[in-house]
């Protein structure tokens, strides 16, 4: 390669770093794998294409350097077009992200928490997203009026959510895409808008800026680690269904998703998997009983194309598994940990804790990157 070339390659490949897209973390699910538990029967209209447009393909995470903003971008095998028009280009599906960014043992007690119930109501009445009698969104099963909401699944005690964004269409003023993240210490959940929602091909893209996901202890990043894990639950939206979920009976009909006959007792008790396909495999959702709801287990992500580099610190303390108050308890000599829980017993536990930081490396590329960029732009200017 000569010199010149050689150059154009530098120039090329600088112009992409300048661009600021990184794709962070990516994974693939299995095709065909709609069907939820796998006999479900997706709703009869033409509309839905037997089901193929819940078929979850891939889920990517990218990182927009320009705009300080995570993007995640998920992938089906046909997105179906947008039938009844949505302003975010797609009209048949309800994604919801859980993330849980590590926040050793479970930050809300011994009670695994159930997912976040997206109430029929106007998010900013306040009602929404946290119950004081239930804690977190920790509801009874039997209790048909608060599990109504929900995609009838719990996650692993081990591995709560504290992040959970919610993607669907959107028509007029409606409260569609938000983002909640959870104060695993101070216990409150905040609740913002998704400044953009739109659909790319076969694929929805939805835009958080970080600032909307900020770290609630030292132990959390703002910013996507390999240790970060992901529940993903495609479902079918309906604005007008409890949650905005399409509802789920016996039998498939034209606007209702299928369950069979022998889940009829698991439909009434609340505890049936509202879902149709999750990220990874979909044998957690078979694990459902008329008396409990599926447990899902969360998923972790290849790393993509963006620089990172992080260092782990072992470090052995006293810690309470469950308090009635919040204790600030020294781990080094500069860093605090702060717990909340609701009884008092302790032990002792080793923790590893993961001190993230983005490599400096990536950003002096990026900045060499849009130098190289405006300055064969201004050669080439002057060459015309």
């Amino acid at each position: 390669m000569n010199s010149e070339k050689m150059f154009l390659a530098v120039i090329f490949a600088a112009l992409i770093y300048a661009q600021g897209v990184f794709t962070v973390q990516t994974a693939t699910d299995p095709t065909g794998d709609y069907k939820g538990p796998g006999w479900f029967t997706p709703p009869q209209n033409p509309v839905f294409k037997n089901g193929t447009v819940f078929d979850l393909t891939k889920f990517e995470v990218l990182y927009n350097a320009t705009a300080d903003a995570l993007v995640f971008r998920i992938t089906f095998a046909d997105l179906g077009g947008n039938p009844w028009g949505s302003e975010t280009g797609f009209s048949l599906q309800y994604v919801q992200i859980y993330i849980s960014r590590g926040f050793p043992g479970n930050p809300w007690g011994t009670v695994s928490c159930s997912v976040l119930r997206p109430d029929d109501g106007n998010v900013a009445s306040g009602n929404a997203f946290f119950d004081e009698a239930t804690r977190f969104f920790c509801p009874d099963p039997a209790n048909l009026t608060q599990y109504k909401y929900t995609p009838g699944v719990r996650f692993s005690g081990q591995a709560p959510w504290d992040v959970a964004i919610f993607i669907g269409p959107k028509w007029g003023n409606e409260t569609v895409n938000y983002v909640a993240v959870a104060d695993v210490t101070g216990g409150t959940i905040s609740v913002s808008p998704l400044p953009r929602v739109y659909a790319q091909g076969n694929s929805i893209v939805a835009v958080v800026p970080r600032k909307l996901i900020p770290p609630t202890t030292r132990l959390m990043s703002d910013f996507p680690q390999p240790t970060w894990r992901y529940y993903v639950l495609v479902t079918s939206y309906d604005g007008f269904g409890p949650g905005r979920i399409r509802p789920f009976g016996p039998v498939a009909q034209e606007w209702t998703v299928g369950v069979g006959a022998a889940n009829a007792s698991a439909v009434l008790s609340g505890t049936v998997p509202r879902v149709l396909d999750i990220l990874g495999p979909n044998t957690p959702l078979r694990t459902f009983t008329r008396d409990a709801s599926a447990v899902l287990e969360p998923q972790s992500l290849s790393w993509g194309n963006f620089p990172l580099a992080y260092t782990t610190t072992t470090v052995n303390r006293i810690v309470p598994l469950t308090v009635t108050r919040t204790d600030t308890l020294t781990v080094t000599e500069t860093s605090y940990v702060t717990t909340t829980s609701v009884s008092t017993v302790t032990q002792t536990q080793q923790i590893y804790v993961e001190k993230p930081y983005v490599d400096p490396t990536s950003y002096a590329v990026m900045g060499l990157g849009v130098v190289a960029g405006l300055a064969g732009a201004l050669a080439a200017a002057r060459r015309r």
